[in-house]
């Protein structure tokens, strides 16, 4: 079973698994430190008739649908694929050096905010050159996140987005409809607020706002409001008409973005329907688990997590999943992607070889393990209902997650991503525990950020 978060190592750096749920694979934290591991069920053999080729990725989880898929790729070809497992932790330490010194893979793993670095340095294929009009088939969204100066810089592999995990029985028990939640800074209430309060209950049964409501005894939360890039700050700024970054600089501090900013921080510490920041800040799990534990409502987060909902929940409670939480410009859903990129600069005899492995890996035939074993939604759409079915025979319908891609909000890009974002969470932290107002705190995360950037 999927027991870590898939890809949003396609995001920032594990330092801030805390703040940006998603961001890191938790099953690599300790994970293998590299090394290959031979492709095609894992013999290194002497290699395939027309040579061998080295893969490189961070998710231990994902190498054996891999495997499978390139012996499949071995068979049609005659290019055998070595597998090289290197850790997350590991993975963004070594790659520049490998690439600097003529070492890398000759396919290897990109993330979104590291793949313009690479770009711009010559060191990837360009796509749209080594497979023509092949774009059309893979994720919309994922596609665009990946193209830049007419190019596109990478074959989607796998990719995720964002809607609502609800608590059935708590929905039930408090009236609440989790399938069309809606929220307004301008309004004084609006349904998500109202629903949140609903299921948000202290150990003797009171709401918030009712006398002796008792917010450090809270049993039970409504909302999982909290400094998560990717399934709450994401979302919320794009519901609510903001944008997050123009030119690769970031503009998230408009009179949009600071109002959305306020609000999500108000439904920790006004509203109290969100669990404290004081725990969110620190355990960018603490909402999931409390969601596991049947003590919060409603958990808006990605397909990265339901390996940890299916098992964690077990059979305690029935669960289920509704679109995103809708803004005033109604549901966005941060998607995010992982590519396959081909190494521009390895040697010329091995070209060949690497177009043909990418030509593969973006087939439905190439990604179908990666959707049969549960790995993640794969980026072919034709692949697509592999993974469907496979949580449809375990009783969860994710088809959710198809829909919520189709409004995608924006996310990071350029060539250091990873340095801005690295500068604004700390500050997003404090806006969500109360010790910033988001008229201070967003811009002055809007400028550092910026900052981090330009360096």
């Amino acid at each position: 079973m999927l027991n870590r978060r898939t890809m949003l190592a396609s995001l920032t750096a594990a330092g801030l698994a805390g703040a940006a749920v998603a961001c890191s694979p938790s099953a690599q934290d300790g994970g293998s430190g590299g090394g290959n591991s031979g492709g095609n069920g894992g013999s290194d053999g002497g290699g395939g008739s027309n040579g061998t080729l080295t893969f490189r990725l961070w998710d231990e989880l994902a190498q054996p649908a891999y495997e499978e898929s390139f012996a499949a790729f071995t068979e049609q070809s005659g290019w055998q694929v070595n597998i090289d497992l290197v850790a997350w932790g590991d993975y963004w330490t070594r790659l520049p050096l490998d690439v600097a010194s003529g070492d890398a893979a000759d396919v290897y793993w990109m993330n979104s905010a590291n793949y313009v670095l690479y770009k711009d340095s010559g060191d990837l294929l360009d796509i749209n050159e080594v497979l023509p009009d092949a774009a059309d088939q893979w994720e919309d969204s994922v596609v665009e996140l990946y193209s830049r100066d007419g190019g596109l810089w990478g074959v989607p592999q796998l990719w995720d987005s964002i809607a609502l995990f609800y608590n059935k029985q708590l929905v039930d028990e408090a009236g609440v409809d989790p399938s069309a939640l809606e929220f307004d800074p301008s309004a004084e209430t609006d349904s998500l607020r109202e629903a949140a309060t609903k299921l948000t209950l202290d150990g003797e049964g009171r709401h918030p706002g009712e006398d002796g409501f008792d917010a450090d005894g809270r049993a039970q939360f409504g909302f999982n409001s909290q400094a998560d890039r990717q399934a709450i700050i994401g979302p919320f700024l794009a519901s609510n008409g903001a944008q997050w970054q123009q030119d690769d600089a970031y503009v998230f501090a408009s009179e949009e973005g600071i109002a959305a900013f306020q609000y999500m921080a108000d439904l920790v510490n006004v509203d109290q329907v969100a669990p404290s920041a004081a725990d969110t800040n620190e355990n960018g799990d603490f909402s999931r688990d409390l969601f596991t534990q049947g003590k919060l409502g409603l958990f808006q987060s990605g397909p990265y997590n339901l390996g940890n909902i299916f098992d964690g929940v077990a059979d305690s409670f029935e669960w289920a999943i509704a679109p995103p939480v809708a803004g005033p410009e109604g549901a966005k859903s941060l998607v995010h992607g992982v590519v396959a990129v081909g190494n521009a600069k390895a040697p010329e005899d091995k070209q060949e070889g690497i177009k043909a492995l990418l030509e593969w890996l973006g087939s439905a035939d190439g990604q179908r393990p990666l959707a049969e074993q549960g790995v993640a939604f794969p980026g072919h759409k034709e692949a697509q209902d592999a993974f469907i079915s496979f949580w449809d025979e375990k009783g969860v319908d994710v088809s959710v997650f198809v829909e919520a891609a189709k409004n995608p909000a924006e996310a990071d890009t350029g060539a250091r991503a990873n340095a801005g974002l690295t500068a604004a969470i700390p500050i997003f932290q404090e806006v969500f525990i109360g010790r910033l107002p988001a008229s201070e705190g967003i811009p002055q995360a809007q400028e550092e950020g910026n900052a981090a950037m330009q360096v």
